[in-house]
C-alpha cells in the first residue's frame, strides 16, 4: 500500500503530503500516520458526495478535504458545491463546511512558501478600487 511506502522512506513528512482518492478502508490509516486525505467526489462511481458526508462523520474534518474531476467516465464538475448541500441536508455547521472545502486546503497549500493565494474578498475589493480609479 502506499502509505506503508510512504512511512518507510525517513525522508518523507507525512504532514505535507496529500494522499488523494480515499475512501472508507484507506482513510483512517491515512489520517493516524499524519497524512492529509483528499476524496474526489464522482456522481456515481467511487466517492459520491454522500459517501464523503459518510466519510467525514465517521473520520472528521481534520486534515481532509473535497475535490471533483472531469476525467474519465461520469463526472461532475460541481461535485463540491453538490457535498456541501448535502452536509447542510444532514445539519452540519457552516463552520465545519468551510473547515472541509476551503481553510483545510489553504492549510495544506500553505505549507509550501511559493503558494499564493489572494482571498476572494480581496479580490472583490480590488476590483472595486480599479473601477473607482477609472472613473
Amino acid at each position: 500500500m502506499i502509505i506503508d511506502m510512504l512511512m518507510s522512506d525517513r525522508r518523507v513528512q507525512p504532514e505535507r503530503v496529500l494522499i488523494d482518492h480515499v475512501e472508507e478502508h484507506t482513510v483512517g490509516l491515512a489520517k493516524e500516520e499524519g497524512f492529509w486525505c483528499a476524496m474526489t467526489l464522482y456522481p456515481i462511481t467511487k466517492c459520491t458526495p454522500s459517501r464523503a458526508a459518510d466519510i467525514i462523520e465517521a473520520y472528521g474534518d481534520d486534515r481532509i478535504m473535497v475535490n471533483s474531476a472531469g476525467d474519465w467516465g461520469p463526472s461532475n464538475p460541481i461535485a463540491v458545491p453538490d457535498f456541501i448541500q448535502e452536509l447542510r441536508k444532514r445539519g452540519h455547521p457552516e463552520s465545519k463546511i468551510k473547515k472541509i472545502v476551503y481553510d483545510n486546503p489553504l492549510e495544506f497549500f500553505r505549507q509550501c512558501r511559493r503558494f499564493q493565494f489572494t482571498p476572494p474578498d480581496t479580490l472583490a475589493d480590488n476590483a472595486a478600487l480599479v473601477e473607482s480609479q477609472k472613473l
